[in-house]
């Protein structure tokens, strides 16, 4: 694909397969692969909102406790900076796209990520990269190209993460890298690996190991670190979002934002890094409660409840925008058809052979 030709546009549209004359049934067995890929992705999807909705159900009382002491406004601005940071994740998502060489309309970015995006809640890490890959097919996207900015993206969010993570240590408790020393390993490892060079080669590599043909990939400069922009942009909202909920349960510290802000970042890394949970359930929970004992009353809880506040707020944020994906992915599939109609319409009947 041209990366100078934006996707997503109604024009854009995957190139058609030609089928060789010695094979009739290649069209049967195309068709019989779409239906199962159909299949597929719905039953993904309902299994994603099945352990969403469990995952609230499990913490139910929580939920009615901790949300009982929040006042509209701490709720109100909780949410906005909860959709601020996931609108941030899905415009790293997107330049790292750029990065790779696909330029992505914003509405499309936001369809094919936030709908893609209800695949974390299923245990195993990976689903929301090949959710993603499959949506972008819709908007003219190759799989593995989608493949490898998804997962580009990821490790942006994991170097970001540890990152923020060793500010906040720095700020809050000098001697906390003694515990948390890894975070600095994460970041160097990190780093280098998001170089345009090293990361190519990881690229050539896993297609190799993957056994999928060879793809040239070249990265820019540019777009990875605009991707890594974004990404520090987003702890930065789930700070704001801490640290409100944090207020209300005393936390009155100065360094509440630093510490919470980190904290946060560290919280989703382990989460993440935890495969088999979904969307980090627990283990995240259990880090915010160890890094945050420095800024919060010993007593009240108040780190447990900003991790079950939390866990809502982005829940809420991630169904919300997922619909809102929807509703362009619908609009897209619509103006798609009546292109394609326009087309056949003006290349009149087709010509019949005597």
């Amino acid at each position: 694909m041209d990366a100078r030709q934006p996707t997503g546009s109604a024009a854009a549209s995957p190139e058609p397969t030609a089928t060789p004359a010695d094979q009739p049934d290649a069209p049967l067995r195309r068709g019989r692969r779409e239906r199962v890929l159909t299949v597929v992705k719905w039953v993904a999807a309902v299994v994603a909102v099945g352990l969403l909705v469990w995952g609230i159900a499990r913490q139910w009382d929580a939920i009615v406790t901790d949300f009982a002491r929040l006042d509209l406004t701490t709720v109100a601005i909780g949410l906005g900076a909860t959709l601020v940071a996931l609108v941030a994740n899905m415009l790293s998502w997107r330049a790292m796209m750029a990065a790779t060489g696909f330029r992505v309309r914003l509405a499309a970015a936001a369809s094919i990520f936030f709908v893609g995006q209800l695949g974390k809640y299923i245990p195993g890490g990976v689903w929301s990269i090949a959710a993603q890959a499959e949506l972008g097919r819709a908007h003219g996207l190759a799989r593995s190209g989608s493949a490898v900015a998804s997962l580009a993206s990821m490790l942006v969010s994991m170097v970001t993460a540890a990152l923020v993570g060793i500010v906040a240590l720095l700020v809050s408790a000098p001697d906390g890298l003694a515990h948390y020393w890894w975070l600095a390993v994460v970041v160097v490892i990190g780093l280098v690996a998001l170089t345009p060079p090293v990361l190519g080669r990881l690229i050539a590599l896993a297609f190799r190991v993957l056994r999928r043909p060879s793809e040239t990939t070249t990265l820019t400069w540019g777009g990875t670190a605009m991707s890594m922009v974004w990404s520090v942009a987003m702890w930065l909202a789930y700070g704001v979002q801490a640290t409100v909920v944090l207020h209300v349960f005393g936390a009155d510290s100065p360094s509440v934002f630093a510490v919470s802000t980190g904290a946060y970042a560290v919280a989703w890394l382990v989460g993440f890094l935890v495969v088999v949970a979904p969307a980090g359930l627990g283990a995240r929970e259990g880090v915010l409660v160890l890094l945050l004992a420095s800024v919060v009353p010993p007593a009240g809880g108040a780190a447990l409840a900003l991790a079950v506040v939390s866990r809502v707020l982005m829940t809420i944020g991630d169904v919300v925008l997922a619909g809102v994906g929807s509703v362009l992915a619908v609009r897209h599939r619509r103006t798609t058809a009546r292109t394609a109609a326009r087309a056949a319409d003006l290349a009149g009947p087709p010509e019949r052979h005597w």
